[in-house]
């Protein structure tokens, strides 16, 4: 029997973070998929980053992970999002070659020692005495494993639906997981059913764009890693923006009894904030048109993909609603847009390590545990696999809190108030967005990789000098002073801000005024473009900045009142049978995870604190 500290499942972008990070951290690591060639395979779009998103792809890199440098390597367009808002709301949002980025991944993870990659499709998860101990592959062969971290995507019991059409599948081409989604089963694992769909792919030279808005790369140097210096693309890969019409519209509405989404075929959940198309024209009858994007896959194929039009129609039906849009009048379709129902486990059964509850060494990451997105999978990935290594080396587990990362946000979300559609990171999810912005992931989270062994002393000498830089210019405004004669006050007249009065005013104080850039008070061009937005962010925002600090100190105090993990709940009779039954099926770690959980009373809150302090 061949034996390795840790298997991953899967090869999509949860199982490479997971099996990179293991191996990284000095366990003998296997990554089990099957087929070697779809290793950090893009099955929808082409596309990382944007609201949410790109927060953790850079708290991902900041913490040592691989998706941001292989987003920056394959990317053909990027471009700053949410410009019209202030700089800490600004995201990324890269296009990116998917033949190229699949094979980055798989050269990444071949050249990574102590990681070997198995194709072999995994069917029973080995346990004995409540731990893990290997898997068995239906090849025959076992894999004995101290740890294993299950990230199988959409592949348990998948089903592919287009019209009335079904077959079993955990993608369009790809086989599904039965078997391994019967052993989660026996296990005792609670599992229930989602839905999630794809567009039709069209020819570029078959589309009109003449008509069409264009969205060129960014003309500035953009990119996703702290690592690694970003560059500016050719503009040879531009998006284009069309919309739906009333005509689309109305072929979808007289159409709807042919979609497995109206027809009864799909037994799962599907995306609120990511539907298909009939549901939108369905849910909004009152907007007449709908954008779409066409998003190019890459250097070296011809294929479009139609952001925006998540549909799983008969093909002929597609063909009509693609051909009702402008610039698709003559579009040629080369794959059509399909539903995928799968198996995903309930996530209340996981701790917020992401190891499941009475099976120890058994991780799950990513659309197993609920949610969608290659981001919100890749993360769930990187906390996995560090801390299912952490277990085979007898370390603690490793958590980040909701006032430390968008990952930990995530995470406790999926942990503490479950999920009913599939779960995907939004801003507004997150109550400290402002303090946890994409621009300073890196000297949030740097310092963790780093104690983690994830990133390299030279990494964090860089992060700690950007945050030298940014602190030592900070004090430089706050300590200057400036009066009506200084002509810097001519500045302020030319930015359109009034001017300074007898009393004068810090530069510091100068910087918090919207229209004002540090480049108008200060003339230097020793100043990289980083350092200036973070300076310029921590002035505009520091009376939000302050508010959410001391929100962050009192979270961490909360989260610092441990409940013991064996804790009768039905013993404590002073708490109401309602709140006895949500602590009892949640299990939270600490009082401040007791007080997210949805439906918990204040009073019970306020009961379950005495019996702690007691």
């Amino acid at each position: 029997m061949a034996g390795y500290d840790l298997v991953a499942i899967g090869a999509g972008h949860a199982g490479n973070e997971a099996a990179l990070a293991s191996a990284r951290l000095g366990v003998a690591t296997a990554l089990v998929t099957i087929n070697l060639d779809e290793i950090g395979k893009m099955p929808c779009n082409p596309a990382i980053g944007g609201p949410g998103k790109s927060q953790i792809v850079r708290e991902i890199d900041a913490l040592g992970g691989g998706m941001g440098l292989i987003a920056d390597s394959t990317m053909i367009n990027i471009r700053l999002l949410n410009t019209s808002k202030g700089k800490a709301m600004q995201v990324r949002r890269a296009q990116c070659d998917r033949h190229a980025y699949k094979t980055a991944w798989k050269r990444l993870l071949e050249g990574t020692d102590g990681l070997d990659l198995i194709e072999g499709t995994v069917e029973e998860i080995l346990v004995s005495d409540h731990r893990v101990v290997g898997v068995r592959l239906r090849e025959g062969k076992t894999l004995a494993a101290r740890a294993v971290v299950v990230a199988t995507g959409t592949f348990l019991n998948g089903r592919v639906l287009i019209g009335k059409t079904s077959y079993p599948a955990g993608r369009s081409g790809a086989p599904p997981a039965v078997g391994l989604a019967a052993s989660l089963h026996r296990l005792g694992l609670r599992m229930e059913r989602l839905n999630t769909g794809t567009t039709p792919r069209v020819n570029r030279n078959s589309i009109d764009y003449s008509g069409l808005p264009r969205q060129d790369t960014s003309d500035v140097p953009l990119g996703f890693s702290f690592w690694r210096k970003p560059r500016v693309l050719p503009k040879d890969h531009p998006v284009y923006v069309t919309h739906t019409n009333p005509e689309t519209h109305r072929i979808i509405r007289e159409n709807l009894h042919l979609s497995p989404n109206y027809n009864g075929l799909i037994a799962g959940e599907g995306p609120r904030h990511c539907p298909s198309l009939e549901t939108k024209i369905v849910k909004f009858p009152e907007r007449g048109s709908h954008k779409v994007f066409l998003e190019p896959e890459g250097r070296e194929t011809a294929e479009v993909y139609l952001q925006g039009i998540y549909t799983a129609f008969p093909p002929e039906i597609q063909e009509r609603i693609v051909h009702s849009i402008e610039g698709l009048e003559h579009a040629r379709i080369e794959r059509y847009g399909y539903d995928i129902e799968y198996d995903y486990v309930a996530p209340r059964q996981l701790s917020p390590s992401l190891e499941v509850d009475g099976i120890g060494g058994l991780y799950l990451a990513g659309q197993i545990n609920g949610t969608t997105g290659y981001e919100e999978a890749a993360g769930q990935g990187l906390i996995a696999g560090i801390n299912a290594a952490r277990s085979v080396l007898g370390q603690g587990p490793f958590v980040l809190s909701r006032g430390e990362a968008f990952i930990g946000v995530m995470i406790d979300d999926l942990v503490t108030k479950g999920i009913t559609e599939p779960y995907r990171m939004l801003p507004s999810r997150a109550e400290y967005r402002i303090t946890l912005r994409e621009s300073n992931a890196d000297l949030r989270l740097a310092r963790i990789g780093h104690e983690l062994g994830l990133i390299s002393d030279a990494q964090y000498e860089q992060v700690e000098k950007r945050r030298k830089q940014i602190e030592e210019i900070l004090q430089e405004l706050r300590i200057t002073r400036v009066g009506p004669r200084d002509p810097v006050n001519e500045r302020l007249i030319a930015c359109g801000t009034s001017p300074l009065d007898q009393n004068g005013a810090s530069l510091y104080e100068l910087l918090r005024r919207p229209q004002v850039r540090l480049s108008d008070l200060l003339d230097r061009s020793d100043i990289p473009d980083d350092v200036e937005t973070e300076v310029e962010i921590e002035a505009k925002y520091s009376g939000y900045l302050a508010q959410q600090a001391r929100e962050i100190a009192h979270l961490k105090k909360m989260e610092g009142i441990p409940i013991p993990d064996d804790l009768d709940y039905d013993a404590l009779t002073n708490i109401s049978i309602e709140g006895r039954e949500l602590l009892a099926r949640v299990r939270p770690r600490s009082f401040g995870q007791a007080a997210r959980i949805p439906g918990i009373s204040q009073a019970d809150l306020s009961m379950l604190a005495i019996l702690l302090r007691r």
